[in-house]
């Protein structure tokens, strides 16, 4: 079954390019397009759909005020081409924050997310948070990932912060680490970190808060990735 999706967007140039990655992607289906925030209202009133690709400068509405006043919950994926809006579109838990130019490998990423978000997974809560094996001292040593609050990138070394023991000196990168992570969990949000979004109190605009009170910088390009 498709999944039935709405355009909002005020400029026609971008429903050409969402449509054109639309008629690409099986599990989708563009069933409406609209230019403005009251006018996707209207149509979204009277009309169930299963996925809303949204811009965010537009007239009248704007995709942040549309969010307030959705009729009903519906997977959202923001488009626009401001890099300076992730931290509202973290707020409004929308699916996956775009910028223009929309590439297809790109939107191709946003379309899985919003299938892993809607497909049923069974036993999904035993697989929430796996184990992973990591070398420690010559000894492999077997980590739940629930109990990681953060990883460090430090020099050669990743630095694996835990919640209740001392933290892990491992030799592996910062991507192999990634790797291994729940992407539902876990997001890069720096170079030199990658933290569980579950230990996430407080976010500004160039830092976070975890629940231990620990502060660290949020990388300019990274932050557009807090949404997602």
């Amino acid at each position: 079954m498709k999944l039935k999706c709405l355009i909002i967007d005020d400029e026609a140039p971008a429903h050409k390019v969402l449509h054109a990655h639309i008629a690409k992607t099986d599990l989708l289906e563009a069933v409406g397009d609209v230019y403005d925030g009251k006018e996707a209202l209207d149509f979204l009133s009277k009309t169930k759909v299963d996925l809303v690709f949204l811009d965010i400068e537009m007239p009248k509405l704007t995709g942040l005020e549309l969010l307030q006043c959705l009729p009903y919950h519906v997977p959202v994926v923001l488009t626009t081409a401001y890099s300076n809006f992730g931290f509202e579109a973290y707020q409004n838990d929308v699916v996956d924050y775009l910028l223009k130019p929309i590439s297809y490998p790109r939107f191709l990423k946003a379309i899985n997310k919003v299938s892993n978000l809607i497909t049923p997974k069974k036993a999904e809560a035993s697989v929430k948070f796996p184990d992973i094996e990591l070398k420690h001292e010559g000894v492999l040593k077997i980590i739940n990932t629930k109990t990681i609050l953060y990883i460090e990138a430090v020099g050669n070394y990743i630095k694996i912060h835990l919640d209740q023991e001392k933290p892990l000196l491992v030799t592996q990168t910062m991507k192999y680490i990634s790797s291994l992570l729940p992407p539902e969990h876990f997001t890069r949000i720096h170079k030199s970190f990658i933290v569980k979004r579950e230990a996430i109190s407080e976010i500004k605009k160039t830092e976070i808060t975890l629940s231990n009170k620990m502060v660290l910088p949020i990388g300019r390009k990274y932050s557009v990735l807090l949404e997602s």
